[in-house]
């Protein structure tokens, strides 16, 4: 660690925070929608389910080890809650792993090896977590990514004939079975619990019920970009305002803001595509 710290440059804190970003929440919200409504609906589908899981994964982790951040070491960047694993080098691993799996190209394996050693390297450069918190994270990720591409290919005729309602109401059940693991639930774990259980629901549902295409132009994008974005800014932030106006500032305030954000990037902003004819067949 303590050659990563000496190697700090004003030139290189940019860069290095750049990676960083690659794993903040912002990125998130703008990397998956976007790729979800104008990309490849199924491969975004499958990576937004494994990407929010894992963000849970990462703060039970962390709520059972509750290992301190540097104490000692300036941090170039805000951080909070505990330190080990590293989400944002576990995030990482999970999100550019599973593309470079789906797309299965060698030039997407190269990228997405650089990005995720980026991303992990940044956050102990950047003085926010250990080399050992960032090795963690990026071996939960990888069991992660080989039990989701194990279970994806299990397809038990029982489960699927449970249809994408009963589906989304069991997996609710086992992800609260796994917040009652920690004994006091992070901000993350809140939301990206929250946020799993509204895209899984919504892509479930989308997959069965919607289907509608449209020639591609770029104004039906531009549309679709506008549209999607200002549903997502009235959720994450106008909601946000409107709860803590009204005094409702509990956790729950804050899973149903982010339930229903990840059910509207999967299914509402989707169907409102379909009403107005600007969706297109990108499940291939």
């Amino acid at each position: 660690m303590e050659w990563v710290l000496s190697i700090r440059a004003d030139w290189l804190t940019p860069i290095m925070k750049i990676f960083t970003f690659l794993g903040d929440e912002e990125f998130f919200l703008l990397f998956l929608p976007l790729a979800y409504w104008l990309w490849r609906k199924e491969v975004m589908g499958r990576t937004g389910m494994v990407l929010l899981f894992t963000f849970v994964l990462n703060a039970i982790f962390k709520g059972i080890f509750q290992v301190p951040r540097p104490e000692t070491i300036e941090h170039l960047v805000h951080a909070e809650d505990w330190s080990f694993p590293s989400g944002h080098s576990q995030g990482a691993m999970v999100l550019w792993g599973w593309l470079a799996y789906e797309l299965k190209d060698r030039r997407a394996y190269l990228i997405s090896g650089l990005l995720i050693l980026g991303v992990g390297f940044s956050r102990v450069y950047l003085g926010v977590h250990f080399p050992t918190d960032v090795l963690g994270g990026f071996f939960i990720g990888l069991l992660t990514l080989l039990a989701y591409a194990w279970l994806l290919k299990q397809k038990p005729s029982a489960w699927l004939y449970l249809g994408p309602t009963r589906q989304s109401m069991i997996i609710f059940v086992l992800l609260m079975g796994l917040f009652m693991l920690v004994p006091e639930l992070s901000e993350v774990a809140i939301k990206g619990g929250a946020a799993f259980i509204g895209f899984l629901a919504g892509y479930l549902h989308e997959k069965k019920y919607l289907s509608c295409s449209f020639k591609p132009g770029m104004g039906l994008i531009l549309s679709k970009l506008v549209l999607g974005m200002v549903g997502i800014i009235v959720i994450w932030m106008g909601l946000k305002q409107v709860f803590i106006t009204i005094g409702y500032t509990t956790d729950m305030a804050m899973f149903i803001r982010y339930t229903l954000l990840g059910a509207w990037i999967s299914y509402g902003a989707p169907y409102l595509f379909c009403h107005f004819g600007w969706n297109e067949d990108n499940s291939k």
